[in-house]
């Protein structure tokens, strides 16, 4: 692709990396958390491996310099691509190089190829600019994730999607879902109100009988032996499900009564629960337990994904103080159906948006957040008057 004066977009070579990586750390520091931007093996890999990655670049040919890299990670498996790591280079941002590339590769996989349905990325909010380039892209704000990265302070970020050409009009979404879920379909309805969204269902009996007790967990921290016992445990890749997300920790009761495969960053504190033995809502009145523990680890954020037909273990979420921060229509194609995916989070930092900038399209997500936050940390305070 060219634009510009005398400027392209192609595909990176593995003599690119060292400049890459020089590019990464010339606008966000050494304390970067995407790998790609801190580890060359690492990149070299995914530049080497077109089957799993896309690492594009713009060249400025005129000056032999790279001014920008996108990079887009493929998950052919559920059909989806997670575009990451989208710098440039600061004497070139006026060239509209970030805008050059996420419209290459959305035109890439969405109106030349047939590997993915859709496409995400995360923003950062301590500028609009990227936000704009999605958006002037035709991506769907679909919500946030507060506190989620450490940088130089705690950071929310932006969730962005963009879908193939009629999938979304193709989609038959759920009849009915957690009442708790309807405002954030609501926000979505508003944003694409073509889109067809589910009705609230009737006050429902948790499947999931409630537990208060205070379960004790080990955690095993071993990348390697943990995916080896992942995979042991849910060898049906339909078990699997949580894209971009392979289990680095284990979360296991002392006495076996349930296993949580996670992912965790130690470096800015992310922790995504991907799957368990036995649904996570089942946990109840122990989730307290289990976050005291991951606070002791250095977990500031975690993170659950869950199918919006799973109604009974939402609820028991929203009660451990989960709060719905990011829908996901259309994400995962099963037998030819769309399902759609809610975003679960609860932070173990103060709650601050303070310095935060973002488009309006994401006001009513943080509005919605800050509300229902408020309604599960705050609401339920029951206050005793002495008599006079």
């Amino acid at each position: 692709m060219n634009f510009g004066n005398n400027e392209i977009i192609d595909r990176a070579n593995v003599s690119d990396v060292n400049e890459i990586i020089n590019l990464y750390r010339l606008v966000y520091g050494k304390k970067y958390p995407i790998s790609y931007g801190t580890d060359p093996v690492l990149l070299k890999k995914s530049i080497k491996n077109e089957k799993t990655h896309l690492v594009v670049v713009a060249r400025d040919l005129n000056q032999n310099v790279i001014t920008g890299v996108l990079i887009t990670e493929i998950d052919s498996e559920n059909k989806i691509g997670k575009l990451v790591g989208l710098v440039v280079h600061p004497t070139f941002q006026k060239n509209k190089i970030g805008n050059y590339l996420v419209e290459y590769v959305g035109d890439h996989f969405l109106e030349k190829g047939n590997v993915v349905n859709s496409l995400y990325a995360t923003t950062r909010t301590n500028t609009v600019g990227p936000q704009r380039v999605f958006i002037k892209n035709q991506y769907l704000p679909l919500g946030i994730f507060p506190n989620a990265h450490r940088l130089s302070q705690y950071e929310t970020v932006t969730l962005f999607a963009k879908f193939r050409k009629g999938l979304l009009e193709q989609r038959v979404p759920t009849k009915e879902v957690a009442p708790s879920l309807m405002p954030m379909y609501q926000i979505l309805k508003n944003i694409v109100p073509e889109l067809s969204i589910p009705e609230a269902a009737e006050v429902y009996v948790p499947l999931i009988p409630p537990n208060n007790d205070a379960w004790e967990f080990e955690i095993i921290r071993a990348p390697n032996y943990v995916y080896r016992k992942f995979l042991e445990t849910f060898p049906d890749p339909k078990d699997r499900f949580f894209p971009f997300h392979t289990p680095n920790m284990l979360i296991a009761d002392k006495e076996g009564r349930i296993e949580i495969f996670a992912y965790f960053s130690k470096r800015d504190g992310y922790c995504t629960l991907i799957k368990a033995t036995k649904p996570i809502a089942e946990l109840s009145g122990s989730l307290t337990s289990l976050y005291m523990q991951l606070d002791d680890i250095g977990v500031s954020y975690i993170e659950v994904l869950v199918n919006v037909n799973l109604t009974p273990s939402i609820g028991p979420l929203l009660t451990g103080q989960f709060v719905p921060s990011a829908i996901y229509p259309a994400m995962r194609e099963v037998d030819g159906k769309f399902e759609d995916y809610i975003v679960l989070s609860r932070t173990m930092e103060p709650l601050n948006f303070r310095g935060m900038s973002v488009i309006s399209q994401f006001k009513p997500f943080i509005d919605l957040y800050v509300d229902t936050w408020k309604q599960v940390n705050l609401d339920t305070i029951e206050v005793i008057y002495g008599s006079k």
